[in-house]
């Protein structure tokens, strides 16, 4: 199978060690680690590059998740779209949305960083993206439509940045932990009062989008042409629409 796809330059790395042996041929795009700040410029992006392939492809797979509601309106064209069921680039190192709601869940605004996030752009580390992991743009009137006026409240308390985080997050690759990130970042964490944390990457998740492995829809998400990405307000993450 031929396939297009369009990664985050911050799994610069990972994705040429995975292509690099995976059976299928892949056509690599990366695109620029800021536009992870502006949703809206990232959507119209992706949705370019979609709009651009065609056939010999099979499909286009999309190495981001929902992105801070980044991927939500983007649209399959003459192409399936393949993308993963996780919040952002830290679920896509953890291997799954479970595993990253396990260790961020009670701070969604916890600064993290990993080789390509140190290696790329002027920023060394990433903050959560907080009220935006609900696949939706963080207004109490969202919330209080969707849940009630009671949860609303509680769910922009629990979702709203920390106003001060003690610690920061560094996710090892096998592929990268030659590099000698951590041992920068634990600098950096001292130098600044930070308490370190090092979690250990599952590149499962990485390693079955380049290889086709898409039938586990708990999680991929294959978006048939003519149909559309959205956030699912659940442990899915994104369906289509």
């Amino acid at each position: 199978m031929r396939i297009k796809l369009l990664a985050c330059e911050v799994f610069h790395r990972e994705v040429n060690c995975f292509a690099g042996r995976a059976k299928n041929i892949i056509d690599i795009e990366f695109l620029e680690k800021g536009l992870h700040d502006k949703s809206d410029s990232l959507r119209v992006k992706l949705q370019e590059k979609i709009d651009a392939a065609q056939a010999p492809y099979e499909a286009i797979v999309l190495a981001y998740g929902l992105c801070g509601n980044a991927a939500e309106g983007v649209t399959a064209k003459g192409l399936p779209l393949v993308i993963p069921r996780v919040h952002d680039c830290s679920g896509f190192l953890l291997g799954s949305n479970a595993r990253f709601m396990e260790y961020f869940k009670d701070n969604f605004s916890q600064p993290f960083t990993s080789a390509g996030y140190m290696e790329r752009g002027e920023s060394m580390y990433r903050e959560g993206e907080t009220i935006k992991l609900c696949g939706t743009k963080g207004t109490y009137e969202e919330f209080v439509k969707m849940y009630g006026e009671e949860n609303a409240k509680f769910i922009i308390e629990a979702l709203a940045p920390k106003k001060h985080n003690e610690s920061i997050v560094y996710i090892e690759t096998e592929v990268t932990k030659h590099l000698g990130y951590a041992e920068k970042t634990k600098e950096y964490a001292k130098k600044e009062k930070l308490k370190y944390v090092e979690y250990q990457a599952d590149l499962k998740l990485l390693y079955d989008l380049l290889e086709g492995n898409w039938s586990d829809t708990s999680r991929f998400l294959i978006v048939p042409p003519g149909k559309s990405i959205k956030a699912s307000y659940d442990d899915y993450v994104i369906k289509t629409i």
